[in-house]
């Protein structure tokens, strides 16, 4: 019952931080103001009444048009509500309430925006950057924290970090990944007692993630003069390479350029879109997968090959 509960009041959270993530992808290019202006029509620019805010409930009750001028409502508001709100009960379903769990659900708000922003504007905001670094500093802070107490509590938060046990869904795929203990997580059990993880693993790994992709990027920036890559997308992966570690970072970085290319092909073919691209979106979708599910693609993948 609690689990239950659990996932109601996440889910729900998650929508009402929806319809504040609609304004922010709204307000931010337009430079508007986000926190003290009132919510209002983009058409008619009347001021929303409390009972006009309920997330996608609001739009399907209004069918889709505003209650004041009745234009019609861009669909955008729901999908990124409902979306908002899958992805936090994502996070409590992998990760349950804790640390890692609430980083990980303002990472995947914060890709929501940002995805979002880059598709309509090709420009990734520098703010948005910044909010993910923030949470990149933090997440490398409370790991290093667990570092430097007893061994019990550094074998918690990584078992915290990469799960108790692979989802069920990659138990499924996978269902040959056990060892011969039948545990996923062996690996962290011998890398603990054979290695020690201490500060300076897990800043080595951190400052790696920072810098590994991201510099390669920055390297193609300059060489291209802006033309092969955009900067905000050179912050992007060194913050999210500082929060994801850089085994994760390498990993978000190739599954971003298989499905960009991938869709943006077929863009070109059916409805003819130019050469370029934005990646921030593609770019976003790979962290993200990785945040919930890296360490389980990660392990899944080395076992089976075993």
């Amino acid at each position: 019952m609690e689990q239950v509960l659990g996932y109601i009041v996440t889910v729900l959270l998650g929508l009402c931080v929806g319809s504040f993530l609609n304004v922010l992808i709204y307000r931010i290019p337009k430079g508007e103001n986000f926190v003290s202006s009132r919510s209002h029509c983009m058409s008619c620019g009347h001021e929303l009444a409390w009972y006009d805010m309920f997330p996608v409930l609001s739009f399907v009750f209004l069918r889709g048009r505003c209650r004041y001028c009745k234009e019609k409502l861009s669909v955008q508001y729901p999908l990124i509500e409902a979306a908002n709100g899958v992805l936090w009960g994502l996070c409590f379903y992998r990760y349950g309430l804790s640390m890692m769990g609430i980083l990980c659900a303002g990472l995947l708000s914060a890709l929501i925006v940002l995805a979002a922003i880059d598709a309509r504007t090709m420009e990734i905001p520098f703010g948005i950057n910044v909010f993910i670094m923030i949470l990149a500093v933090v997440k490398v802070v409370s790991e290093l924290i667990c570092s430097v107490t007893k061994r019990g509590m550094i074998h918690s938060f990584l078992y915290q970090c990469a799960g108790d046990e692979v989802s069920p869904l990659f138990k499924f795929i996978f269902f040959m990944g056990r060892n011969d203990t039948g545990h996923f997580r062996s690996y962290i059990d011998s890398l603990i007692d054979s290695e020690g993880i201490g500060p300076v693993n897990i800043l080595i790994t951190h400052l790696i993630g920072l810098c590994a992709v991201s510099g390669a990027m920055l390297l193609i920036l300059l060489i291209s003069k802006g033309r092969g890559i955009g900067g905000g997308d050179v912050k992007l992966m060194a913050a999210s390479g500082l929060f994801l570690g850089w085994k994760l970072t390498i990993l978000s970085l190739f599954l971003g350029c298989i499905v960009g290319s991938v869709i943006h092909l077929i863009r070109m073919k059916v409805s003819g879109a130019g050469k370029v691209l934005a990646m921030g979106p593609y770019l976003a979708l790979g962290i993200g997968v990785n945040a919930l599910f890296g360490s389980d693609l990660i392990f899944a993948y080395v076992s089976a090959v075993r």
